[in-house]
């Protein structure tokens, strides 16, 4: 019986033995692994800093362009307000010259018809 427990325990500790030195390869590759990783990292952190960067620029840029486009969206309504308020001021003078010299045209033309309509009328008659 003492033989068939040591003979267990000799299997035993040879199967440890070989879990042990599965688990150094594994840890090794492992160790392999993370250290690609690791490269890999740096790799990306180096080539990503100055894209960063860029976009960094590019995002103050475009928010100045915005800023700027803003401005001028101002200005243009602010010149279409004007623009708006001379067209009033050309129509409103256009109505009150209209309403002043219109009624004494008309009655100067109806006059001037009148005194050729009656010098007609005159000929006429003195032609009869």
């Amino acid at each position: 019986m003492e033989l068939a427990l040591n003979l267990a325990q000799i299997i035993a500790l040879l199967c440890l033995s070989a879990l042990c030195i599965y688990m150094i390869v594994v840890l090794l590759r492992l160790r392999d692994v993370i250290t690609s990783l690791e490269k890999d990292v740096k790799e990306i952190t180096t080539r990503a800093i100055p894209v960063l960067d860029n976009m960094e620029y590019i995002t103050t840029r475009v928010k100045s362009i915005t800023d700027n486009i803003d401005d001028q969206v101002a200005a243009v309504r602010e010149s279409i307000g004007s623009i708006r308020a001379i067209a009033d001021n050309v129509v409103d003078l256009e109505r009150r010259v209209q309403e002043r010299i219109e009624g004494p045209i008309l009655e100067t033309v109806g006059f001037v018809a009148a005194v050729f309509k009656g010098v007609r009328t005159f000929f006429d008659r003195v032609r009869i």
